[in-house]
């Protein structure tokens, strides 16, 4: 198996299927049907690995600062995102869902509006929509990509729908 982009080969762990969840395909000659099957599971110890080197010495020039809220990483993390995204401005924020709210902020989401997302993901994005005072509103996913159907988000937009969150899992 390939590294990652960290320099980290994914841990794999063998799955066993049950004894019926696995039929031979007769195309591929093959009368007996595979009873292991290995998925690359997300290794956090593996990446931190890989980055150890450099990942340590920043974590000791920060608590030796004694800045540890805003501050000269602060500052060079939003030039350095704002150049990247090639935008005026890169706001670091503790958490995605304070930048989820403070987009909805952006937008002046408020009582009365609605926003679209999937129920299908981690509670941040209703969270964020619903600290607005908005309707949050679901639409399924696409079972292909198990991300929003593009069909059922058009179905539910209103005159009061104000802003659609995407979310990508994987």
């Amino acid at each position: 198996m390939r590294p990652n982009r960290l320099g980290a080969v994914p841990e794999c762990a063998p799955i066993r299927p049950t004894r019926n969840s696995i039929t031979p395909n007769p195309k591929l000659n093959n009368s007996k049907p595979e009873t292991d099957l290995t998925i690359p599971f997300l290794n956090l110890k593996a990446q931190y690995d890989a980055l150890k080197a450099e990942i340590l010495p920043a974590v000791e020039a920060a608590l030796a600062s004694g800045h540890y809220i805003l501050g000269p990483n602060v500052k060079a993390f939003e030039e350095e995102i704002a150049a990247y995204t090639g935008t005026k401005h890169g706001i670091g924020v503790n958490s995605g869902s304070d930048a989820l709210t403070l987009a909805l902020r952006a937008l002046d989401i408020g009582p009365g509006d609605e926003v679209i997302t999937t129920p299908f993901t981690y509670i941040a994005p209703a969270e964020a929509i619903h600290q607005m005072g908005a309707k949050i509103v679901f639409a399924d996913i696409d079972p292909g990509t198990l991300c929003l159907d593009p069909k059922d988000v058009e179905r539910r937009i209103t005159p009061r729908t104000k802003a659609i969150i995407a979310v990508h899992l994987f």
